[in-house]
């Protein structure tokens, strides 16, 4: 994207990248992994030291340290709304028969953050935390669906990754335009993981999507009637989902102080 300052692009990336690393990494193999230089990386590594977010070790490694603490505890009260989503998830699942997995998006990527399976000796979802492009599948195209076709253009040129989406930008549109016609969009083509999806936004209480819920199964599964049973289902379950943010968002945390003066 332009207009970004490339110092904190660094700063984030080797944030992230120590967030990958629980036995920590030295400075080394920091500036390796995000492309600093020696002076740049001991310069983002000592004003993360100074804010207490990253600390060293007398091994010489670094990590993530407790003054990152109180940034996630601001955040927590968000993230409870997918604590509630797991148990639509797993509903989902079980009584359709069918894996599902809800994904969020984390730059140019999307991350399988929850999933569910049915009670089958085989699953299709994959793990949690798992990555895939941005622009892959009926997943990208519903955390998608709420940029300008001249952004998600721009994605799908930057897209590093050989996939089907990157060689026919038209796959990405033409999903995205099935969501905004009809809230969901289906892949029952051809792909690089033989499978068939169907996937749905979710939207916050401020109507911005902050996730995508998906159907996973094999191409029978997306036909016919019981396509549109699914859909429906799908629908719902996000409407769901909406909720949740909504009341997550209205219901006080744990330890808020209410005026009380016990």
């Amino acid at each position: 994207m332009k207009n970004t300052i490339p110092a904190v692009e660094k700063t984030m990336a080797t944030l992230a990248q120590l967030a990958d690393m629980p036995d920590g990494a030295p400075q080394a193999t920091l500036q390796q992994a995000t492309g600093t230089t020696a002076s740049t990386a001991y310069r983002i590594l000592q004003t993360l030291m100074k804010h207490d977010w990253v600390r060293k070790r007398q091994d010489g490694h670094y990590e993530l340290s407790h003054g990152l603490l109180p940034l996630l505890l601001a955040f927590r009260q968000r993230l409870e709304h997918f604590d509630h989503a797991q148990s639509i998830l797993d509903r989902l699942a079980a009584e359709n028969d069918i894996a599902c997995k809800l994904s969020i998006r984390q730059d140019n990527e999307q991350l399988t953050l929850l999933r569910a399976e049915p009670d089958a000796p085989i699953t299709l979802t994959g793990r949690s935390g798992s990555r895939f492009p941005l622009i892959e599948g009926t997943v990208g195209a519903a955390l998608l669906s709420q940029e300008d076709d001249k952004r998600i253009a721009e994605l799908i040129h930057d897209c590093p990754a050989a996939i089907a989406e990157k060689e026919q930008p038209e796959l990405v549109f033409n999903a995205v335009r099935d969501i905004r016609r009809h809230g969901y969009a289906v892949n029952i083509r051809k792909n690089r993981w033989n499978i068939a999806a169907m996937s749905t936004p979710i939207s916050n209480a401020d109507g911005a999507v902050i996730a995508a819920l998906t159907l996973i199964g094999l191409e029978s599964d997306f036909q016919g009637k019981k396509r549109h049973a699914l859909a429906r289902r799908l629908l719902h379950a996000a409407a769901e989902c909406r909720d949740c943010v909504a009341s997550t968002r209205e219901t006080p945390s744990k330890g808020t102080n209410h005026g009380s003066t016990d």
